[in-house]
């Protein structure tokens, strides 16, 4: 029987964080992204994610773009903390994203749906993430992508040099994902 190899998780380490003020708060957060990458425009991408039971741990998630976009399938594990944690990861670009929404709802079993609009910018290895989403609200999100010789905590030194810059209060963080926070009605 021959053996294969599976390729390295991807890391990065994340801060996720409810955007206080509303729209008004959302547009100083879109100001201060445009200022620190010298971008004007942000990419807008919209979402919409179907999350799928994951028996043996972490989130599972079918990622819908838009055309031309392909959908991802993408599965994730990171510690319920507030603040900059390290997230694993792995994601596949799928180009039947229904057909294989029907196999997962079949095997795994279907959580719910999340839908959203994602603004963003890239500063340095960090993906900046300014997002409204569906019937939850204002957020933001810094994706501070790992490189293999990179430790969680030059990530989080990172992390936290945007979380100040962006104004983000201790109160203002989230331990979970958006979609814990709309399953439970936060």
């Amino acid at each position: 029987m021959c053996e294969t190899t599976s390729p390295a998780d991807q890391r990065n380490v994340e801060v996720k964080a409810r955007i206080p003020g509303g729209a008004d708060g959302f547009a100083r957060r879109l100001d201060i992204a445009r200022k620190l990458t010298g971008c004007q425009d942000a990419e807008l991408i919209v979402q919409r994610d179907v999350f799928f039971e994951s028996p043996l741990g972490g989130r599972l998630k079918l990622r819908y773009l838009q055309p031309p976009a392909r959908s991802q399938l993408v599965y994730y594990d990171r510690p319920d903390v507030a603040g900059p944690k390290l997230s694993t990861f792995n994601k596949t670009e799928v180009d039947e994203p229904a057909v294989l929404e029907k196999i997962l709802r079949q095997s795994n079993g279907t959580l719910g749906v999340l839908a959203k609009t994602r603004h963003l910018f890239l500063h340095g290895q960090t993906r900046i993430h300014l997002d409204e989403v569906e019937d939850l609200g204002h957020f933001m999100e810094f994706e501070v992508c790992l490189t293999p010789e990179q430790t969680l905590e030059q990530g989080q030194v990172i992390a936290e040099q945007l979380s100040k810059e962006f104004g983000i209060q201790e109160e203002d963080l989230m331990t979970g994902s958006y979609f814990d926070a709309l399953r439970k009605g936060k």
